[in-house]
């Protein structure tokens, strides 16, 4: 790992070291960039990430008899619905190679062991800017450090530095409506469903524009100067580094994934986001029973409590 200190000019126009606090703000600054337009995206739709199950349980089939009630071993028993959602899709941005867009300067220069200036390597370049970025993007929190990454809430309404992806849901939990089964409303539609919860994606928004300091690069458009870098391009640049990073496998340590399994095959770091999404089912059923002059009618139909069968959670993976 090759982390530098970039140089600048101070106040003298003399040559020094940036501090560290204006290096951690440059890493900021590439996690603000990564926000603005990132390089991995998901949206709404039909899905790539795979299924995530909801189960309900759904009444037996109706009884009737002309002489009594069908006994419990006689009737259909209640049964289990599942609905798959498959709604996050991910879709991956082929960025060009750093260098081949930004051949009119140099990357950042430094001072070597000998206090000669020195051009940063492009895994210098990763190393001090964009994998302490990454580092940051890819924690289980969700503020403007992981601006550009996503989140998972039960609620339209998004939270403060957040922005709702869509309004359709990625997931429901549903559970049978054992209100909804009535002894008079014998025989019984079979699956009476409720809503209980939905849960959305959320995008994560980037900081506002703050003051960085300016490194020196070696120009090497038409000309053979050092100068320190024009804001605008130090930006695309950072830009540029961070988004190439994160969607390609070129650094290790800052490609950037998401994922339903906390079990992703070769990753340094994976982390839950947001709200957990919780698959929930009654855990009983109750035999109503009504008689209509001769027609004895029965029917198990759902009941009990609710419990959590299933846990679904989006992750961020870091490789």
């Amino acid at each position: 790992m090759a982390v530098r200190f970039a140089v600048k000019l101070n106040g003298d126009n003399n040559i020094q070291r940036c501090t560290q606090a204006e290096m951690t703000a440059l890493v900021r600054e590439t996690i603000r960039q990564y926000g603005i337009a990132p390089s991995v995206v998901l949206t709404v739709g039909s899905g790539n990430l795979g299924n995530l199950s909801d189960t309900r349980l759904k009444a037996g089939a109706a009884g009737s008899d002309s002489t009594n009630f069908d006994t419990a071993g006689e009737l259909a028993d209640v049964s289990t619905v599942t609905v798959n959602f498959d709604k996050i899709v991910q879709t991956i941005s082929n960025i060009s190679t750093l260098e081949s867009g930004d051949d009119d300067y140099s990357f950042p220069l430094y001072l070597d062991g000998s206090n000669n200036l020195r051009a940063m390597t492009l895994t210098d370049v990763y190393d001090t800017f964009v994998k302490p970025a990454v580092l940051l993007m890819c924690t289980s929190d969700t503020g403007t450090d992981q601006a550009g990454t996503y989140t998972i809430t039960s609620s339209t309404s998004a939270a403060s530095g957040e922005t709702l992806v869509s309004s359709t849901a990625v997931f429901t939990d549903t559970r049978a409506n054992a209100g909804a089964y009535t002894a008079g409303g014998l025989p019984e539609t079979v699956d009476q469903p409720t809503t209980i919860t939905n849960y959305y994606l959320h995008r994560i928004d980037p900081a506002a524009e703050a003051t960085i300091v300016r490194p020196l690069v070696h120009v090497l458009a038409n000309t053979d100067r050092i100068q320190m870098y024009p804001v605008t391009k130090l930006r695309d640049f950072l830009r540029h580094a961070i988004q190439r990073a994160v969607e390609s496998d070129e650094h290790t340590g800052c490609t950037i994934r998401y994922s339903y399994s906390s079990s992703v095959g070769s990753n340094i770091s994976v982390n839950s986001r947001g709200t957990a999404m919780l698959d929930t089912r009654l855990n009983s059923s109750t035999r109503l029973t009504n008689q209509v002059g001769d027609d004895y009618r029965a029917q198990e139909v759902p009941s009990g409590s609710a419990g959590t069968i299933s846990t679904h959670r989006l992750y961020i993976v870091r490789s």
